[in-house]
């Protein structure tokens, strides 16, 4: 398990939906997968399950580590761990920090955190000499966490477009107090840096903006506003964690903000068309499977209806890594030289 001069991290665990996912829900029934063409289309060996046409943020972010990108976890396969000594995935796409909010099947942070639980007691003591070891690795280790965006699409704008009695500022604040908990729970497993990405910009996903086709705005306002009120508290919420669980440092990486720049002013980051998908759509906004996709993909923010190109992941993975501004209060790279 010993790491190289190069990597400036034992490993990177990620924890979160589809857009970190790198192939989870391969195996699982559910709708939620992305194991098909043209997903993968620009990925070195092709198809993964990550929805997307090449790599994510949390692989952009290993590889500047000078890690391999995590591998995707597998409870039945453990006899090539000590190929994956550099981190592991536990991502599901549609999965939420509430168990109630993505699909049947798919894996709730709650349930990626139970498998870093069975991967700390079970399967990584055999590759330490002692605990002091295990626990030296998971904490210079970064952990990596992008969820929420799927306890609004999911679940709170079915309740709200029901007719149920919904308070958005209640929703927000249930999120970040099961968010809080599940950040805790790594913790205590050893855990000690923490990249916390906010929700992104819902409103500004083709699939809504094509839905209500807003007149006088790139967004659908109202449920950017929905989510706003998760991430506006979620920086001090951290800091108080940071307080309380010693030892710890959060970073806040500015997913909402990334997304928003990007659909509103494309041009600024190379782009030139942040509207269209760049694959041709099934009715769920899913890529279909019998159509190609587009050829400029360097040039498109979205991939699908729900998720960006790898091209827009590099950028924010890029900013967060070694930039300033979009990860706060510091970079991974600032966090990964913390003693």
């Amino acid at each position: 398990m010993g790491k190289s001069e190069a990597q400036l991290a034992p490993a990177l665990y990620v924890f979160g939906d589809s857009t970190v996912d790198a192939g989870n829900n391969n195996a699982i029934n559910t709708y939620a997968k992305s194991n098909y063409a043209p997903y993968g289309v620009d990925f070195p060996g092709g198809v993964t399950g990550r929805p997307t046409n090449g790599r994510n943020a949390a692989d952009f972010i290993a590889l500047s580590l000078g890690l391999k990108a995590p591998p995707a976890f597998r409870l039945v396969n453990t006899s090539t761990l000590s190929d994956r000594c550099e981190g592991f995935n536990y991502a599901s796409s549609s999965a939420g920090i509430l168990p109630e909010s993505g699909f049947k099947g798919t894996l709730s942070l709650g349930e990626q955190v139970d498998l870093f639980r069975k991967t700390v007691e079970e399967y990584l003591p055999l590759y330490f000499k002692s605990k002091d070891d295990l626990s030296m690795h998971v904490s210079k280790s970064i952990f990596l966490l992008v969820v929420g965006v799927n306890d609004y699409a999911l679940n709170f704008l079915k309740k709200k477009n029901s007719g149920q009695p919904f308070d958005d500022e209640a929703a927000a604040e249930l999120l970040r107090e099961k968010f809080q908990n599940h950040l805790t729970e790594l913790y205590n497993l050893g855990a000690r840096k923490f990249v916390v990405f906010d929700i992104e910009a819902i409103g500004c996903l083709p699939i809504y903006v094509n839905q209500q086709k807003p007149p006088t705005s790139k967004c659908v306002d109202d449920l950017n506003s929905m989510v706003l009120k998760f991430n506006e508290k979620l920086p001090l919420k951290l800091q108080d964690l940071a307080v309380t669980l010693s030892g710890s440092a959060f970073i806040v990486g500015k997913n909402y903000e990334h997304i928003l720049n990007l659909v509103e002013n494309p041009n600024n980051y190379g782009f030139k068309d942040a509207s269209n998908p760049c694959c041709a759509l099934t009715p769920y906004g899913t890529c279909d499977g019998k159509r190609p996709p587009c050829e400029d993909r360097n040039s498109r923010v979205f991939f699908d209806a729900f998720h960006p190109t790898e091209a827009a992941y590099k950028i924010i993975a890029q900013n967060c890594f070694s930039g300033s501004g979009v990860c706060v209060p510091m970079n991974v790279l600032e966090l990964a030289r913390l003693s």
